[in-house]
């Protein structure tokens, strides 16, 4: 199965977001039959682990566990507007970034790297960026932003769990499971 870590969104975040893309898909026919995440499935990405074998999960979750531990809980806050990925002229994919002015997802996805690396898992060699996914286009296509999906709130949110998921992919899109809930600041 793949797996990855993220960070779950509230209700409240996840039904605005979810509005943002009724919006996107009402403004821009084109996009509207492209692989858009469900509402339950909108979070935070931190770290995608690749093809990972159930068995050792739960082994990566626990070791996980003690290299978060010693990041406290923080807050952070979605940024509007929606950016085309990688540009608009032949976007892959569309997200909303969250705003990380101490850095602190980003010490959250080196602190994983480290307890990943002694499971053979390497750090990613892009820079991080905290965001959000949207949806996934098919082919690379044209996205042009509107004052329909730029006027999101800037939303803020508490972040005191990082969540193991793993995500197996069917013909409607990929279903996401929650292995393991690691909560910051506890020992």
């Amino acid at each position: 199965m793949r797996a990855f870590l993220g960070i779950d969104l509230d209700d409240e975040l996840r039904g605005e977001l979810a509005a943002l893309c009724d919006a996107i898909r009402d403004a821009t026919p084109a996009w509207a039959g492209e692989k858009w995440v469900s509402r339950d499935n909108l979070h935070l990405t931190l770290k995608f682990l690749g093809e990972t074998d159930s068995e050792s999960l739960p082994s990566i979750r626990d070791a996980l566990a003690g290299g978060l531990a010693i990041h406290t809980p923080f807050d952070t806050t979605v940024l509007a507007p929606v950016e085309a990925v990688p540009d608009t002229r032949r976007a892959r994919m569309l997200w909303t970034r969250y705003d990380d002015p101490e850095g602190r997802c980003a010490l959250l996805v080196k602190a994983a790297d480290d307890v990943l690396v002694t499971f053979g898992i390497p750090p990613e060699p892009r820079p991080f960026v905290p965001h959000v996914t949207l949806v996934r286009a098919r082919r690379p296509r044209r996205f042009s932003c509107s004052e329909a999906y730029t006027k999101m709130p800037v939303t803020p949110m508490s972040v005191r769990e990082v969540t193991v998921f793993s995500s197996i992919l069917t013909r409607s899109g990929p279903v996401y499971e929650r292995w393991g809930r690691i909560e910051l600041g506890v020992r």
